[in-house]
């Protein structure tokens, strides 16, 4: 018998870092990466190393490594399988309504807080971007994808302010910037600043709403 399983498991040789009695599998992988989303959206991308997200999953380095082989590797994948489908559900909002800025806008805010609740991460991870010293997520949407999506949103502002739909004195460069931070600043305090508890996700968004539409004149 024992000859016959030292015969099984040298035909089906251990991958190099995958721990002995440790079955890999789909729900160990989104599980680390729930937890190195977690840590990120606390701490920031660059202050988070992987032996830091092994201790905090409660398992080995060698089985971190066994699905991510670095962090860079992690935050591509993070950034490919969680990130960027929220980011284009954001990005869907210019193409709803392509000759109407005003309902794209508010589609947008709305998506932005759905997705902000939904994702514990989402708004406390953007605003370690945003106001971090290493925007490292930031680099490596840059270094995937380019600038070809901000481009492209900016042209459509333009052409908003050019056709007479949008106001002229707004910086296409700043305003989906300033929308976001209306909604994501808000959601990244709500569970760590107590003087927020009792503002809910539906006041975030009529806050952000009322401005975009009546500015803060009486």
């Amino acid at each position: 018998m024992s000859a016959q399983k030292d015969k099984e498991q040298s035909d089906n040789p251990r991958r190099p870092g995958r721990p002995r009695g440790k079955k890999a599998g789909a729900d160990n992988r989104e599980q680390l990466m729930d937890i190195a989303l977690m840590l990120f959206a606390r701490q920031g991308i660059a202050r988070v190393s992987l032996n830091a997200i092994a201790k905090e999953a409660g398992v080995t380095p060698a089985m971190l490594h066994y699905y991510f082989t670095s962090r860079e590797a992690l935050v591509d994948r993070l950034l490919e399988e969680r990130f960027m489908p929220l980011r284009n559900r954001i990005s869907l909002a210019f193409s709803e309504y392509p000759d109407d800025p005003v309902r794209s806008l508010t589609l947008m805010v709305r998506v932005l807080a759905e997705l902000a609740e939904q994702n514990d991460w989402f708004a406390p991870l953007w605003m370690q971007e945003m106001i971090g010293e290493m925007p490292i997520l930031r680099q490596h949407m840059h270094a995937r994808f380019g600038d070809e999506k901000f481009h492209k949103m900016l042209s459509i502002i333009t052409g908003w302010q050019e056709s007479g739909k949008l106001n002229r004195s707004l910086s296409p460069e700043l305003l989906i910037t300033t929308l976001i931070s209306l909604v994501l600043v808000p959601f990244s305090r709500l569970r760590t600043d107590e003087r927020m508890k009792n503002i809910s996700p539906d006041a975030i968004v009529r806050h952000a709403l009322a401005i975009m539409d009546q500015g803060i004149g009486g």
